[in-house]
């Protein structure tokens, strides 16, 4: 019988440029636990399939799919781990090398269903690290952590599924995965995981290493990007009106406004190159006048589209 602790998912899909140093980052964990690396192959079609062969070590277990998106890998990823806990790493990332030892640490004493955590971001467009820490304001807040006893702040974490570990049963028991949605697909799964749960604890040390200014800019290609995200924002209304009649329900939708408010305007920034931007502005309008955040929205797009042209 495994009695693995910690399973590591790392979907694929090339990153022949990084994929060696995720994978190591993976493997070479400074923690005396056992723990899976899980790498979901999605078709990859460039050399990422040959770096994984060099590798020969007992932790790692790779599968190959067709290209099904991240989402899909994910998925694919919960379904074949055997660990505890679930810790998401994105092809083109690091795990820091005390990630595990401080999830242990922290839930040591407790059974979180979520541990939370800050991160590094390897910024290569200015060739430095920095420390993101969005719950420091929590940092002294001893045990476990949610909407109630942080009136809702805990919603000011970052939306991805990486930084984070997920009990394995809490994700299979409430179906807590990515929708089949091709970008921004951790935001619906962010609500889900944190308003599911009231058993989340907030780890001290960062724990990832999230790699940022090394992207392509944004095209359309198989998928229309502007249509991928507005189902996206939907998905994750769809999971908060659930809690439409809960006591907690205006600091959620506060939050969730919010929350909304800086998707639509990050992602029509990074929409620059995009034929149907407009598009995406014009929803970002419609949507957010509920919240009375259109004129805001408007106001924020015309200074960042200035900056762009200056």
């Amino acid at each position: 019988m495994n009695d693995f602790i910690f399973s590591i998912i790392i979907p694929l899909y090339n990153q022949e440029k990084y994929i060696e140093k995720c994978v190591k980052s993976a493997l070479n964990q400074d923690f005396k636990g056992k723990y899976e690396v899980i790498v979901v192959n999605d078709g990859s079609t460039d050399n990422s399939e040959e770096i994984l062969k060099k590798f020969n070590d007992d932790k790692l277990k790779i599968f190959k799919n067709k290209n099904g998106g991240l989402a899909y890998s994910r998925n694919f990823g919960n379904s074949k781990a055997e660990g505890k806990y679930i810790v998401y790493l994105d092809a083109d990332d690091e795990l820091h090398t005390a990630a595990l030892k401080n999830f242990y640490k922290t839930n040591e004493k407790y059974d979180a269903d979520v541990i939370l955590a800050p991160y590094y971001a390897i910024r290569e467009h200015r060739g430095d690290i920095k420390e993101y820490f969005p719950l420091k304001n929590l940092k002294d807040k001893e045990g476990y952590i949610n909407i109630q006893n942080t009136n809702g702040e805990i919603l000011n974490v970052n939306f991805e599924a990486w930084g984070k570990a997920y009990k394995r049963e809490f994700i299979l028991k409430n179906n807590i995965e990515s929708p089949i949605i091709h970008l921004a697909e951790d935001i619906p799964l962010f609500y889900k995981a944190l308003l599911g749960t009231d058993k989340i604890l907030l780890c001290k040390e960062p724990v990832y290493y999230y790699r940022r200014g090394h992207k392509k800019p944004y095209k359309n290609g198989k998928y229309n990007l502007v249509d991928e995200v507005i189902k996206t924002i939907f998905a994750s209304e769809e999971i908060v009106k659930k809690y439409e009649n809960t006591c907690n329900y205006s600091i959620i939708e506060k939050f969730y406004a919010r929350n909304t408010f800086k998707i639509c305007l990050f992602w029509y920034k990074k929409f620059k190159n995009l034929e149907n931007r407009g598009d995406f502005y014009n929803f970002s309008i419609r949507y957010l006048k509920k919240f009375k955040l259109a004129q805001k929205f408007k106001i924020k797009s015309f200074f960042n589209n200035l900056i762009d042209i200056l």
